[in-house]
This record gives C-alpha cells, structure tokens and sequence, in this order.
C-alpha cells in the first residue's frame, strides 16, 4: 500500500480534484542498493528530477552507514528514518545484501518503518539466487525491479536508461 490514511478533496470548476490529507502517508521513491551503495533499483511516484537518482541511492547509504556507525558507539541501534523538511521522512532497511530507502511524505509511521525492515528481508530471501549469483548485469535485477514495482505501486524510472542512451550515442561522436 503506498498511501495510507484519510484522503481529502474539495470540488472545483473543473470537477472535484484530491488534496494532500495531512494524515495521509504517500511514497514517493524507492531505492535498492547492495550493502556496498552500488545502486540497484529506483522507483518514483514523481517526474524525474534533476537529482541523479544513483548519487541519492548512494547518498542514504552513506549517511546510514555513518549513522549506524556513530551510534553503535553510544550503544543504539540502528536508524530507522530521518525527517526532512516539514512532512517528508526516509525509512530505512538493512539486510544482509541489501539496503532498502523508502521516502515518503506526511506523517511519521512506525508502521511504515517496520515494514521497509521486513520488506528488504523478504526481496533478500526471494531473490537470493538472482543476487548470490549477481555479475553486475543490470538485466539480472529486473524480476527484482518489477517485484519492487508491484508492491509499492511505483512505476521504475526508465529516463535513466534513454539518458545513458544518449550519452553513449554523444560519446561515440567526439
């Protein structure tokens, strides 16, 4: 389910439209990365942004890793998500292969947070062939993709693929 909660509208000229409920929780990207940051899987709710969605992949798991790291040292577990702004957060999951980032928008969930947790363990035991096996062919992580897809009810982000289409094509020129 990527939204939960009381959904508001109001009628307009043009017919009724959906507002934000601020008790509505909405997901609006998943990432998948290897325990190491290599970026895996991103999927999105928004248009593409200017933002590298690899590099931001990359950037939770760096910043989950130093914070797990400092407060290990003071003898707390492991984060579970960061606030941003005013209504967005990032729930965070950690396997043993994996690492897993939902960001979403409204309220905190602790709902949310424990299934994010759950959700990287059932794709590592799901899939653990495709990534025991895995050779760095992104090819390989699209049953894996498509899983994502399915249950968060996210479309993946195939702008990436037609950019790096177009790089190939600009770099074979010059």
């Amino acid at each position: 389910m990527a939204a939960e909660g009381i959904k508001g509208a109001t009628a307009t000229e043009g017919g009724v439209v959906e507002l934000p409920h601020p008790l509505r929780r909405t997901v609006e990207h998943v990432y998948l990365t290897d325990s190491g940051g290599t970026p895996l899987v991103h999927l999105s709710r928004t248009l593409p942004s200017d933002k590298d969605p690899d590099l931001v992949a990359s950037m939770f798991t760096a910043i989950q890793n130093f914070m797990d790291d400092s407060f290990h040292s003071m003898g707390i577990g492991d984060v579970r998500s960061i606030e941003m702004g005013d209504r967005h957060h990032v729930a965070f999951g950690r396997g043993h292969a994996l690492l897993f980032y939902v960001v979403y928008r409204g309220r905190e969930s602790n709902h949310l947070e424990q299934r994010v947790i759950h959700f990287v363990h059932d794709v590592e035991n799901r899939f653990a062939s495709v990534l025991r096996d895995w050779n760095g062919d992104m090819d390989r992580i699209v049953p894996i993709r498509d899983y994502l897809a399915r249950e968060w009810s996210l479309s993946p982000r195939e702008v990436r693929v037609a950019a790096l289409v177009g790089y190939q094509v600009r770099a074979g020129r010059d």
